[in-house]
């Protein structure tokens, strides 16, 4: 069965849009600057991007002097969008390329030899890792990085009943962690749109990373503490973090 994007179906992309629009949005405020700081110098670098979306990061690697980048998704909506947008800022040259591919198809695509290889919020939607960080490896090229954010293990850990333990002023007191250890497939609904992602411990993440071939060189885990700003849009980030951040390095 041939595998489909959720952000193909009728509306979800109109409203997932909307939600990127805020300029207070989770990805805006907190994934995109956490992201950015781990990135080595890219000034004639070629990037790849992992469910690369609308292209967003794309283009900021472009403006950081990225001589070439390539994105795959597997969602239509969002490569015609990543499209428009990247011949829009950068008319002069072919300095992008696009490919409608899932993760799992990393091996089909004809480029390689990259510099850097990112991934933002979509490696939770994997269910094979191990498979794909082999497949990132033998796209980087030697001492080649990558980085990725992906929803923290405490997130994805999420299996049914109350996500939070409150007080008598229906406070959040404490993020329940109750299926932590019971790694594999959760179901989701967002937007009223069912799909799918995968748990994997924090352990089970680092350990697949080295596993593969892969020197661990930062993690980051972006909370509330960390920019005060937040604290009015993002009051879950008090208790515990939302994304998991890693910069590793192809050994």
């Amino acid at each position: 069965m041939t595998k489909k994007s959720v952000y193909d179906a009728p509306q979800f992309f109109e409203l997932y849009q909307k939600l990127r629009e805020n300029p207070l949005s989770l990805n805006e405020v907190v994934e995109k600057p956490t992201m950015l700081s781990l990135l080595p110098d890219l000034t004639n670098k070629k990037l790849l991007d992992l469910g690369c979306g609308t292209g967003s990061h794309l283009l900021l690697y472009l403006q950081r002097h990225a001589r070439f980048v390539v994105g795959i998704d597997l969602s239509h909506n969002m490569l015609k969008q990543a499209e428009h947008d990247l011949s829009k800022h950068f008319q002069n040259g072919p300095h992008f390329a696009l490919h409608p591919l899932s993760m799992e198809q990393l091996a089909d695509l004809p480029e390689s030899n990259f510099d850097v290889i990112t991934s933002s919020f979509a490696f939770h939607y994997v269910q094979d890792f191990a498979k794909l960080l082999q497949d990132i490896r033998q796209k980087l090229t030697p001492n080649g990085y990558l980085i990725f954010s992906q929803e923290h293990p405490i997130v994805t850990c999420y299996q049914e009943g109350d996500r939070w333990e409150k007080d008598q002023h229906k406070r959040q007191v404490a993020y329940r962690l109750n299926y932590y250890r019971d790694e594999g497939e959760r179901e989701r609904n967002w937007f009223k749109q069912p799909f799918k992602t995968y748990h994997r411990t924090t352990a089970t993440i680092v350990n697949q990373l080295i596993q593969a071939g892969f020197q661990i060189e930062q993690m980051a885990e972006p909370m509330l503490a960390d920019q005060p700003e937040w604290q009015q849009e993002f009051k879950d980030l008090q208790h515990r973090p939302v994304l998991l951040f890693i910069k590793a390095k192809k050994i």
